[in-house]
């Protein structure tokens, strides 16, 4: 699918310093599962229409006839689109008229058309659904906070009868509070689009969380939020929890569920890793590509030792790729050491600046040296990882900073593994594989 928007890419050459690398052998691996305490819902498509069915019966009668605005996020959702299915169809039983919105700030380029695009890549699309997909970037100015600060809502949804918020509630990556991403940020930044995010994040990331609640306070005092649907997701990319929300219980529950989603996050379990490489990157795994709660990499120097306290000891990182859904946002990685040859080439720099700028981010869009290949990469993050004896580094390997279940590791790493219950080897060692431009695939 063609991202439909403008695309601003460099072509970059490789460059001769064979020399910086001369020696590094890259070590055997071995895939390593790491276990998580798992709270996997059996049946999430289940437990929706059931929680759908507990609702208040005035409120299910008093959507007959009415027009009802779902919001969709961006962020990528296990059972995404069949979620947004049963409710989609539940509300049609009910005899309320649906439809569905791209609930973003300045993903998918800040544009109505790049933002219905990236949600069908999701398969949330009017003929999956049923339902129409109004798209736009207009907004209404809804009110204004004590200050003057301006509270927005997408046009569409603010003429609707009412909206149904409908969003995974997860840690933020740029700040910790009771509320951070869920439900509240929805408004705020979802429903309020690219004006709203930009108006948001220029309040700055230290009164983030209280600026959240006094922004939500606010919008559910002037727009009809029905109830809402919350999810968290598992360290085994299912789903962990799952609940329909009456809006008297909003903040109460989205505090909790954040609690949750901090429990549920997936670790690197390992004490130390000199070289961390992530086969990809991308704003459906994170908002800032990697997740800093996995890496410990933030670009808020106030808020490094908060995130670090999470993560190992990780020397150098490298990113070889940028997801497919991304179209080339490569935001997040300023966060890297080295990037891959395919991984510059592919970047979108008027995507990546639109998205840095608007969350005042500008660290995130700041590009790493590269190499000329993903062999290259990793053999400069070793050659340069503060050892001694660089071809000794503990390298590790992860699909993205969701998918932390099996992963690979160096055979260095097996001092560190051996004798634990939650991880263990579960191959004999080998060697990677580079095809004719060295890369792994």
């Amino acid at each position: 699918m063609i991202h439909p928007k403008e695309v601003f890419s460099l072509q970059f050459p490789k460059l001769d310093k064979q020399s910086l690398t001369e020696g590094i052998v890259i070590p055997k691996m071995v895939k390593v599962r790491q276990s998580f305490p798992s709270h996997n819902l059996t049946d999430p498509i289940g437990r929706l229409k059931e929680q759908l069915q507990s609702l208040d019966k005035n409120t299910i009668e008093n959507l007959a006839g009415k027009r009802i605005g779902i919001t969709a996020g961006s962020r990528g959702l296990p059972h995404y689109k069949e979620l947004m299915k049963v409710l989609c169809d539940q509300l049609k039983a009910w005899k309320a008229q649906p439809f569905v919105f791209p609930a973003m700030g300045s993903h998918a380029g800040a544009t109505a058309e790049g933002q219905k695009a990236h949600l069908a890549q999701f398969g949330i699309n009017e003929d999956y659904l049923g339902v129409p997909v109004l798209s736009t970037m207009d907004v209404v100015t809804v009110g204004t906070l004590d200050d003057g600060f301006p509270i927005y809502c997408d046009k569409n949804a603010y003429e609707a009868d009412g909206i149904i918020l409908f969003n995974k509630i997860k840690p933020h990556t740029h700040f910790k509070y009771s509320h951070e991403s869920g439900l509240l940020k929805m408004i705020c930044i979802g429903c309020g689009k690219h004006k709203g995010a930009s108006a948001f994040h220029g309040r700055g990331y230290d009164s983030f969380g209280p600026n959240l609640e006094r922004v939500a306070k606010a919008f559910l005092n002037k727009v009809n939020v029905v109830f809402s649907v919350a999810m968290v997701q598992s360290p085994s990319d299912d789903i962990a929890a799952l609940e329909v929300i009456p809006t008297e219980k909003f903040f109460e529950r989205d505090a909790a569920l954040q609690t949750l989603a901090k429990e549920e996050m997936p670790r690197l379990k390992l004490p130390h890793i000199d070289v961390l490489i992530v086969d990809e990157i991308g704003k459906e795994i994170s908002g800032t590509g990697m997740d800093p709660n996995i890496t410990g990499r933030t670009e808020r120097f106030s808020q490094e030792e908060a995130f670090r306290s999470l993560a190992p000891e990780i020397e150098r990182i490298v990113i070889l790729d940028i997801t497919e859904a991304s179209h080339g946002n490569g935001s997040g990685c300023g966060m890297a050491d080295i990037v891959s040859y395919r991984f510059v080439n592919k970047m979108d720099f008027a995507s990546v600046y639109t998205n840095c700028i608007t969350a005042k981010s500008f660290r995130m869009a700041l590009l790493p040296l590269y190499g000329n290949s993903d062999k290259d990469a990793i053999e400069m993050a070793m050659a340069h990882s503060f050892l001694t004896e660089p071809n000794k580094a503990k390298v590790v390997r992860i699909k993205n900073t969701l998918k932390l279940e099996e992963i690979e590791c160096s055979t260095s790493c097996l001092e560190d593994i051996e004798g634990r219950s939650d991880m263990a080897v579960v191959s004999d060692p080998f060697t990677w594989s580079f095809n004719d431009e060295d890369n792994l695939w």
